[in-house]
């Protein structure tokens, strides 16, 4: 029993370290290439807005998963 409990432990561990959050700023030169204004955008991946504006700077935010196997 203390196994399966150790395993659970360590399985939601490592459910939650791979679908946390990373945010990336988009340079300015990037945010001019959008086709439809980033503030118009309603991109999600998984639960995360993708373009969030954080301290007056917009960023592309993945959970960390997506990051890992896609791009």
């Amino acid at each position: 029993m203390r196994v399966m409990a150790i395993a659970v432990v360590i399985l939601f561990g490592a459910m939650v370290f791979a679908f946390r959050p990373v945010c990336v700023p988009i340079p300015e030169e990037g945010l001019q290439q959008f086709t439809v204004p980033i503030e118009q955008r309603t991109d999600r991946d998984f639960y995360v807005k993708v373009f969030q504006q954080r301290d007056g700077h917009w960023h592309q935010c993945k959970t960390w998963i997506s990051r890992r196997l896609f791009f």
